[in-house]
């Protein structure tokens, strides 16, 4: 019996050698056969393609408009200069194998000791950073293969690398690759990119290291270490690679530090890349990034050529854009040394296209974009989103009829104002908005709590930073700020019925030679109800047709909008630090900016908002020749409510002094009016009698120039349509302290020159609606972020804390965000002095004296 089991026993262990054995053959058969296989896979993609390495020939990519016209082509059918080795510098061909592949000349196609290496660094930074591919792969890449990102493309570009060096003798490979590696700005190998970026041959005899370097630094991302746009990221890349042949023994220290100390190149010496139209660059460059971001198609295969992409774009708004930029009257005075910035984008209202963009007023190929990288304040535009849509889709109390209060109060310590000083025990909703009042926002956002206006601030796409869980996010007071392309994207949800459609640039984009197409999936996100975005877009349209918006309307248009500015942190209360107006035609929503950056004593902007809304009223009015006007559509299902008629308030009339060019001015400003009445402006002589200065007014600021240093008061008086008086205005008189001020202070007191005809837009306070009052008690809490272009943000201190002798001129747009006043902290936190947190986020309501909600 044992005999017979130990039988068994070695029958089996044979049995078991036998299986391993043939498993063993099998692996060795198959890593063969495989191997054989990436060998005959890599040849025959070599015969089948081989005249792509002797010519880039493709057909070019070509960007299409929405209406399916041409836009622009991106045509490189070959390099412009090929350049054999034997006429390439060998500094040049270091810097390259130093950076790209240091084994080159030891592999056959793959370095496994790179890969290996590779791997241990993904695996430590828990990322797919490195790629490990060598010069012979990255050939093998760029020519033969798609943009696919698979383990097939890895291995077909692995089986490719073996052919090419089985093929070709390592000269010849480097030959071909430095004559076809991607340089960015549609520049494809080193003597074209040495032409654009370097001004020279790369054999001109002052060709040196510093310029290899310049150029090897380049194809790990050619957008990211641009020498033109990204000069710090590429200076410390060409000193690494500079640093690296010095460890090599290529260079000398003195050498390499020679190198070193060499300047980046500053411009282009020639034009490359797309032929666009002028001003087109930004949303082309945003079309580039998009396509990357969204759909994986890079810049390099973009150039490359046979792609069709299908974009948003509307040249008739991007030339409108275009005209009116070009305009300096469209804008304010320039400072010392340069002008004023300002950035505009403009989406479709149904889906979020992206029609047009200006990035900047000198907007630089692929440099800082003002309409989509800036963070600035918003100010008032901000209260639709942050105050008055989440009160009416949150809770049923609240609708466009509402009593907010308007009282001069305290909420927890933070004090905001109303433009002119001018409050009421109470005011509708639809006021506040339409005159953007500053303390019914703040009350109303007290009253629902700063917890549910962040919510729906997260679902309108903007996110805030911690530090501003406050009140003062009502006012458009952020700690960072925001662009016009997240205020534009917001707004949409007032057109849409409460869905908010994502901005975009790219419908389709194909490439047919390859197989593929991948269209844009529209995404919206329901931010509000549809009866609560409707509220809001009618008190917006009213805003536009009788309150702070007019300059944007639009003959023979419906309109509405916003306007918001923020005051200075340099200059004095007549001065403002950033101007907005976000809004929409049934067809476009706009956002516009202006402002300086950064802003300093040379450069303030004594212009509002009215100058913002101007140029979306003659953007939108010149892109929309041709196009037949529509009214707003009202969402399905939303009924039009009876509501009880809104009383109208009396006017509330303001009156301040002026110095200009040595001649007393009264300057005059109201609001309160119905958008039908017409106004009479009296002064009110020492013994009460009224003497008639101006009659039939539609406008609601009028200057007084005097010619005496008697202190006039003043009243208003409106008519109703059919010319009969209504209620008159308080009567506002000039302080006699004012008055010597001014004197005193001469010409320094306040030379303006604005546009008197403009309605005054908000205050300051913390929004546009609240001007400090002349002992310079203004608000607490302005941000000082100024964008910076490098990073499109900034750091402020306040500013100053307001003079008698520097009043505020009501014919001015008010700003929305006041520096800290008197008797208030002047320490700035992240760049704004803000109100101090509420004790209790969950608090509907407030205590005695206010508190934050």
């Amino acid at each position: 019996m044992a005999t017979k089991a130990k039988k068994k026993v070695r029958k089996k262990k044979n049995s078991l050698l036998m299986i391993a054995v043939s498993f063993a053959i099998f692996l060795i058969l198959s890593v063969i056969g495989g191997y054989f296989a990436l060998l005959y896979a890599g040849d025959r993609m070599i015969a089948e393609n081989e005249q792509k390495l002797k010519d880039l020939k493709a057909e070019p990519t070509v960007i299409y408009d929405k209406n399916g016209e041409e836009m622009t082509s991106l045509i490189r059918e070959k390099n412009r200069h090929y350049k054999p080795i034997n006429e390439m510098p060998k500094v040049l061909i270091d810097a390259f194998l130093t950076v790209e592949d240091q084994r080159f000349y030891e592999h056959k196609g793959i370095d496994m000791i790179r890969i290996g290496g590779a791997i241990v660094n993904d695996i430590k930074k828990g990322s797919l950073a490195e790629g490990g591919s060598t010069i012979t792969q990255q050939l093998a890449r760029t020519v033969f293969l798609t943009m696919d990102q698979t383990f097939w493309r890895k291995t077909k570009e692995m089986s490719i690398a073996i052919g090419l060096e089985r093929r070709y003798s390592k000269d010849q490979i480097l030959e071909m690759y430095l004559n076809r590696v991607y340089l960015g700005e549609g520049e494809f190998g080193v003597e074209d990119a040495a032409n654009f970026y370097l001004g020279k041959s790369v054999s001109d005899p002052k060709f040196n290291a510093a310029d290899a370097a310049t150029l090897a630094a380049i194809p790990k991302s050619p957008t990211y270490y641009s020498p033109f746009n990204y000069p710090d990221r590429a200076k410390e890349r060409r000193d690494t690679i500079l640093r690296l042949m010095m460890e090599e023994g290529i260079l000398t220290q003195e050498q390499k530090e020679q190198a070193q100390a060499q300047p980046l190149p500053t411009e282009p010496t020639e034009t490359a890349g797309a032929s666009l139209k002028k001003g087109y660059r930004a949303f082309f460059d945003q079309m580039v990034d998009e396509a990357e971001a969204r759909y994986g198609v890079t810049e390099e295969e973009l150039y490359r050529g046979g792609w069709e992409v299908y974009t948003t774009f509307d040249p008739k708004i991007q030339d409108a854009m275009v005209d009116q930029y070009a305009n300096a009257k469209n804008f304010p005075k320039d400072g010392a040394k340069r002008g004023v910035e300002s950035a505009m984008i403009v989406v479709d209202a149904k889906n979020g296209g992206i029609a047009g963009m200006v990035g900047g007023r000198n907007y630089a190929a692929k440099g800082f974009n003002y309409a989509t990288d800036m963070q600035r304040q918003p100010g008032s535009s901000f209260k639709p989103l942050a105050v008055y849509a989440p009160a009416i889709d949150s809770d049923s109390r609240w609708e466009s009829n509402s009593s907010l209060s308007n009282k001069k109060q305290s909420f927890n310590g933070y004090e905001p104002r109303n433009y002119n000083n001018k409050y009421s025990d109470s005011v509708s909703m639809n006021r506040a908005l339409i005159d953007s009042l500053n303390v019914p926002a703040v009350w109303l956002l007290n009253e629902i709590g700063v917890s549910t206006g962040i919510d729906y601030l997260k679902k309108f796409g903007i996110e805030l930073a911690p530090e501003d869980r406050n009140l003062a996010i009502a006012l458009g007071g952020l700690s960072k700020g925001t662009s016009p392309l997240k205020m534009a994207q917001a707004y949409t949800a007032f057109v849409n019925g409460g869905v908010m459609s994502e901005a975009h640039s790219i419908s389709k984009i194909t490439n047919k030679s390859v197989g593929v197409e991948r269209v844009y999936e529209v995404k919206q996100t329901e931010v509000l109800k549809p009866q609560s975005a409707w509220e809001v877009h009618s008190m917006l349209e009213r805003a536009v047709q009788e309150g702070t918006g007019k300059a944007a309307r639009i003959s023979g248009r419906h309109v509405a909008g916003k306007t918001g500015t923020t005051q200075s942190i340099v200059g004095g209360s007549d001065v403002n630090k950033d101007a907005w107006f976000v809004g929409y035609t049934p067809e476009y929503v706009g956002a516009v900016w202006m402002g300086f950056d950064p802003e300093d004593k040379q450069h303030l902007m004594r212009q509002g908002s009215s100058l913002t809304a101007q140029m979306f009223s003659k953007v939108l009015a010149e892109g929309l020749k041709g196009v037949k006007s529509t009214d707003f559509v009202r969402p399905g299902g939303v009924q039009e409510e009876q509501k009880q008629e809104e009383t109208q308030p009396p006017l509330q009339l303001a009156a301040d002094m002026t110095l200009d060019n040595g001649k007393l001015k009264a300057v005059l400003s109201w609001i309160g009016g119905a958008p039908e009445y017409t106004y009479d402006v009296y002064r009110v002589l020492p013994n009460g009698e009224r003497q008639l200065i101006a009659s039939g007014m539609k406008e609601t600021v009028f200057v007084d120039v005097l010619d005496t240093t008697t202190p006039y008061k003043y009243v208003v008086v409106p008519r109703n349509a059919d010319g009969e008086e209504e209620a008159p205005s308080n009567v506002a008189e000039i302080s006699t302290t004012q008055l010597e001020n001014l004197l005193n202070a001469g010409e320094d007191a306040g030379n303006y020159e604005g546009d008197n005809s403009v309605p005054p837009e908000e205050g300051n306070g913390n929004s546009e609606e609240d001007q400090p009052s002349d002992n310079g008690n203004g608000n607490g809490e302005n941000s000082g972020q100024g964008g910076n272009p490098s990073n499109g943000q900034g750091q402020g201190n306040p500013g100053n804390q307001g003079n008698p002798s520097n009043p505020v001129d009501p014919s001015l747009p008010p700003p929305d965000i006041a520096n800290p006043g008197a008797g208030q902290s002047t320490t700035p936190s992240q760049g704004i002095e803000l109100p101090p947190p509420p004790p209790d986020q969950d608090s509907q309501n407030p205590g005695v004296n206010g508190t934050n909600g």
